[in-house]
């Protein structure tokens, strides 16, 4: 007799796996690209850098007016489609804008293409990524109904996003030698990777439904749920906190300065990104890994990686092969919050719903996205008064020492203070010791009202 194939529950499906992990490289590939943008308003708009980091810093503080509700808007979404479905739609605003953003015209003054440039960097952030920052917790939780199926989504599926953002780290600078000396370059080469990741990024909202029941109420939060919910939940304050250090740190885009003054090749810069992929087997080993050591214990070892990664880049100086350890030190480091944080906000929703308060996925999701965008500014911003103070000029060919100084200080020593900030905060995260008994209360209370529900529906 032939035995029937039994699926487990907590296979996900290849269609649905790589369907997901699309709009992940996506945004990824976003991020990456959005990190020139100094340098590009620098020497090919010829911008002030000061001014430049200033109105980045301005810009993303605006954003989180419409993060916070973003993600009140998601909490009270339900449509056919979903609660945090229809919001995937906002990937194409990302890289039309992104495009538009990069094709600055050239004849405008300094004025017009100070709001050209943020007025399209605002569309990026304020609508696109906001929405979907806002719309993922949500969405996951909606679309994977089980704690090993998240686990697998954001390891196994870290994976494909850092192989993804590799390519991109990869391909671009050499686009960037060949083509970024000109406006109408910039904008080609954008054109060229806009377009396929857009497509890649939809493909999340065409193939991933959201089947799973999450809600044991279905009153839709109010806009005085938000900052009372928040206020009572510490542990969310600490992820985003921590977050917004983390995307200080990598928000600072100081990576084509450094091998463009100091290694003195920027085509190098590539193959330095290129050492991240030795460490991708480390995220299949995640599951295991989270099942003798917390998520914030985890985060707390990859913090003392990347201090040590940024210990070696300062004394590396144009020696490539120290390079290349600083930045696999580096790439393992970033692992634990680039991959973990997600479900750190999910656990935080989770202690909401346990203390009886409503979910708040898309409010929570938001407020990772306003400290992501923050923390990112706030980098930006760090770097161009630096290298304003420093005397960096980015019409000259051979840039003064303090200048060059400067840029090694930025590229090694703030993302160590952050690092060691991250490592002091996360500390004091205690959520992951009661998970287990959360989860298990939270499922009785499911199974309960189900029952209850079935009750009214018989009656009737």
């Amino acid at each position: 007799m032939k035995k029937e194939r039994i699926q487990s529950p907590d296979n996900i499906g290849a269609l649905k796996f790589w369907a997901w992990q699309g709009r992940g490289v996506s945004v990824a590939a976003s991020v990456i690209l959005m990190a020139h943008l100094k340098i590009y308003t620098t020497e090919i708009l010829h911008l002030n850098a000061a001014i430049v980091g200033t109105l980045l810093m301005a810009t993303r503080l605006l954003d989180g007016v419409t993060d916070i509700f973003a993600g009140y808007i998601v909490d009270r979404t339900n449509t056919k489609m979903g609660k945090a479905r229809p919001y995937e739609l906002a990937i194409l605003i990302v890289w039309l804008s992104m495009w538009l953003m990069y094709s600055t015209p050239t004849g405008l003054s300094d004025v017009l293409k100070y709001v050209w440039v943020f007025g399209f960097y605002s569309l990026v952030n304020a609508v696109g990524i906001t929405m979907l920052s806002a719309n993922n917790n949500a969405y996951m939780i909606r679309a994977f109904g089980s704690n090993e199926q998240r686990v697998k989504i954001a390891s196994f599926g870290g994976g494909v996003i850092m192989l993804g953002a590799l390519v991109i780290n990869i391909s671009f600078p050499i686009f960037l030698q060949r083509m970024g000396d000109t406006a109408a370059g910039w904008s080609t080469m954008f054109a060229i990777f806009s377009i396929p990741m857009a497509i890649i990024g939809i493909m999340r909202f065409v193939f991933v439904k959201e089947t799973n029941l999450v809600e044991v109420s279905t009153d839709p939060p109010k806009v005085k749920d938000i900052f009372r919910v928040l206020k009572a939940n510490p542990y969310a304050l600490i992820v985003a906190a921590m977050y917004f250090l983390y995307s200080a740190a990598t928000g600072l885009g100081i990576a084509t300065y450094y091998f463009k003054y100091i290694v003195g090749d920027l085509s190098l810069m590539g193959i330095a990104t290129a050492v991240s992929v030795l460490v991708v087997p480390l995220l299949f080993i995640f599951p295991k890994l989270m099942k003798k050591i917390s998520m914030g214990k985890m985060i707390v070892y990859g913090s003392i990686a990347a201090i040590l990664g940024n210990i070696t880049m300062f004394f590396a100086g144009a020696n490539f092969p120290v390079i290349l350890a600083a930045n696999l030190l580096g790439a393992v480091g970033i692992l634990p919050v680039t991959y973990l944080t997600d479900l750190l906000m999910i656990d935080c929703a989770s202690y909401n719903e346990w203390k009886g308060e409503p979910r708040m996925d898309g409010t929570i999701g938001a407020v990772k996205g306003l400290a992501g965008k923050i923390g990112g500014a706030a980098g930006a911003a760090v770097v161009g008064l630096l290298l304003s103070w420093s005397g960096y000029n980015g019409a000259l060919a051979v840039q003064p020492a303090s200048a060059m100084l400067m840029i090694r200080i930025i590229m090694a020593a703030v993302p160590g203070i952050m690092n060691v900030l991250i490592l002091l905060l996360m500390s004091f995260y205690k959520l992951d010791r009661l998970m287990p008994q959360i989860n298990q209360e939270l499922e009785e209370r499911r199974e309960v009202s189900a029952v209850e529900a079935e009750v009214i529906l018989d009656a009737n």
